[in-house]
């Protein structure tokens, strides 16, 4: 019915902005209390006004015991005849005539009829058993309350649904198509925006991988580097005990010229203490002369290796990207660079020679020997 689809918009769209409490306070319900002493006093004369009273003090209990529904249900007829309503049933001064009566019963009503709107259920079965009696006995109430009756149920309903259209809740429902389209095109925008971000965060993950690949020849270049850097201090090393053998070989043959100049006067005296000498003389500058070509050795090994080091600290600045042209290259079918690795990748050979034996200074000094004797 039409009453039902009005409840419907009423549960869902609210009555009032602003929940207003009528029955849940403790003057109210006093209120309500006494007025219903005082009715269950009066003396009824006919069955209309005692089932009247009857429906009155239904709704009223009904009000003091539930007061939570009755505030929410009936936020419209609180917010129109609540004043009015409390007032009356307050004023203890005021005469329990039918036509005081007949107007309580009819905002009882109206109360009653707002309740069963805003209810998706049923009215109970002396609700409903009251609701009927109103309705159908409209023609024995005081005009003022018939008139009261019959704008609850012809006008009531409309005057409701009018305030729950215009209410925040319809009002939003209103506006949902213009939210949507806001909302679709602020979607599109974000999706617009993502891609971007998206873009923007592949470009800086590319940059990363490069910086990361760059950092790891940093790492490897930097390893290169601390390892030319201890050949460099073994170089320096080997260079200074060279100086040291240098020194030592020529040492002995230094002192004997020394020697024979300061005795050249009486050399006949010294020739054979000079004789005696030059054997071991000759003997330290032959181990000399093997040591200084042991060290000489390895100084032209550990110089080798540093040309091997500085060449791959070189390579470390450029070989990513001709690794990635390389490979472009080579799935082209082209072997533009095949001579350019053979070059660039091929190992330094530097010819040294062969490490010296140990028996090296003894055939030395045999020779040597030989040479006096004969």
């Amino acid at each position: 019915s039409f009453a039902r689809v009005i409840a419907a918009l009423y549960a869902k769209g609210g009555s009032v902005s602003n929940k207003m409490v009528l029955f849940d306070n403790e003057l109210t319900k006093s209120a309500l209390r006494q007025f219903i002493v005082r009715l269950e006093m009066i003396t009824t004369v006919n069955d209309f006004e005692s089932t009247r009273n009857s429906m009155i003090r239904l709704v009223l209990d009904a009000m003091v015991h539930n007061p939570h529904e009755w505030d929410d249900s009936c936020q419209i007829n609180i917010n129109w005849i609540g004043k009015s309503f409390v007032n009356r049933i307050s004023n203890a001064d005021v005469e329990f005539s039918k036509s005081n009566l007949d107007n309580v019963c009819s905002n009882c009503f109206r109360f009653l009829f707002e309740l069963y709107l805003s209810t998706n259920n049923s009215l109970s079965i002396d609700f409903e058993e009251s609701k009927n009696f109103v309705i159908n006995n409209a023609d024995k109430f005081e005009e003022k309350a018939r008139g009261q009756i019959k704008f609850t149920t012809e006008q009531m309903p409309i005057a409701i649904f009018k305030s729950i259209a215009n209410s925040d809740g319809i009002t939003s429902i209103k506006e949902f198509e213009n939210l949507s389209n806001k909302a679709e095109k602020l979607r599109q925008e974000w999706d617009a925006d993502i891609i971007q971000k998206l873009d923007e965060a592949k470009i800086l993950k590319d940059e990363l991988s490069k910086y990361k690949t760059a950092f790891n020849f940093v790492g490897l270049y930097q390893g290169f580097d601390e390892l030319s850097s201890d050949k460099k201090l073994e170089k320096s090393n080997l260079l200074f005990w060279l100086r040291i053998m240098g020194m030592l070989i020529t040492l002995p043959l230094l002192l004997e010229i020394i020697v024979i100049l300061f005795h050249v006067n009486n050399i006949e005296e010294v020739r054979n203490v000079i004789l005696i000498s030059f054997i071991p003389a000759a003997s330290l500058v032959a181990i000399s002369i093997y040591y200084f070509r042991v060290l000489l050795f390895n100084y032209k090994s550990v110089q080798s290796q540093l040309l091997q080091i500085e060449l791959r600290k070189t390579l470390c600045r450029f070989i990513h990207n001709y690794a990635d042209y390389s490979k472009e290259l080579k799935d082209k079918g082209q072997d533009s660079l095949v001579k350019f690795e053979s070059i660039i990748f091929s190992g330094i050979v530097s010819e040294d020679g062969a490490l010296p034996s140990t028996y090296d200074g003894i055939d030395q000094i045999g020779k040597l020997l030989k040479s006096i004797k004969s």
